[in-house]
């Protein structure tokens, strides 16, 4: 058996530039951008999910979450799941 080694395929490289250049061509430019109104900001407040979102960050820059009582919790219920 003879291996003469690996030969250069052109084509391949050639193909694979051309990939580059259309995932290039594809990519957001920097000028994309987008406008929220004020109208929108203003549902967004008064969302009850976004509400729910606001409580939750102040919880966790509170610490909420890091108290023994909330570990605990959490593991009682990671333990009654894993015993069903």
């Amino acid at each position: 058996m003879d291996i003469k080694g690996v030969s250069s395929n052109s084509g391949f490289t050639q193909n694979l530039n051309q990939m580059r250049k259309e995932e290039s061509k594809n990519a957001p430019s920097a000028k994309d951008s987008i406008e929220i109104s004020a109208e929108a900001k203003g549902l967004a407040k008064t969302d009850p999910s976004s509400q729910r979102l606001e409580e939750i960050s102040q919880k966790i820059q509170n610490k909420f979450y890091e108290s023994d009582a909330v570990i605990s919790k959490v593991a009682d219920a990671i333990l009654k799941e894993i015993q069903k």
